[in-house]
């Protein structure tokens, strides 16, 4: 191959690889948005570490639309979608929050895999023989530098990994998926216990 024909030709390989990489993190996001759509509820066994230590672990519960709920030793958050309520009972002290503030985006599942890949560069890689989909902002919008999804054969996330240059490396793992288990909205309510502290930053 002469220099001419190789000066044309790698431009067009690098393209052409780039082009598929392209395509091959949007089929591997569409394959999980299909998967979380045909979901009305779940539950998961959670583990999150924060630059290798782990600080929390517990249970996620989740309905649509934006219901969450999770169990942590000593730790209740609950959201019904507009209200987050988080309550620490050792201090016996309640925390009041729109659903919307910006503490609480980074707990919304469909925003992470319907709302922040619209401006996030996406690619994909292999690991733990799994499909792994990496999210990288292209400005300065969120918080965090990078967010990479583990993905298992069933298009559920198994682990996120999320840098965030304020807090560090933060890993959270999913396990012992269970589905569409009739999860009553009752779940995802919270009413403050009689004598707790209430602050409402609503």
């Amino acid at each position: 191959m002469n220099f001419k024909i190789y000066f044309v030709c790698v431009p067009l390989l690098l393209f052409f690889a780039n082009s598929f990489a392209q395509d091959n993190a949007q089929t591997v996001l569409k394959n999980i948005q299909d998967k979380f759509v045909s979901i009305t509820d779940l539950s998961a066994q959670l583990t999150q570490s924060v630059n290798g230590n782990v600080n929390l672990k517990g249970k996620v519960y989740y309905k649509k639309e934006n219901q969450l709920r999770f169990e942590f030793k000593n730790i209740l958050i609950v959201s019904d979608g507009e209200t987050s309520w988080s309550y620490n009972q050792k201090d016996n002290k309640v925390i009041i929050t729109d659903y919307e503030s910006e503490e609480n985006k980074i707990l919304s599942m469909r925003q992470i895999i319907f709302e922040y890949p619209q401006d996030c560069d996406l690619s994909t890689y292999e690991s733990e023989d799994q499909t792994v989909l990496k999210l990288i902002p292209k400005d300065d919008e969120f918080s965090f530098s990078s967010i990479e999804l583990f993905i298992d054969g069933d298009n559920l996330i198994t682990k996120a990994l999320i840098d965030d240059p304020a807090t560090g490396k933060i890993k959270i793992e999913l396990s012992d998926y269970q589905l569409n288990k009739n999860l009553p909205d009752s779940f995802f309510q919270f009413s403050p216990p009689e004598g707790s502290q209430v602050i409402d930053l609503r």
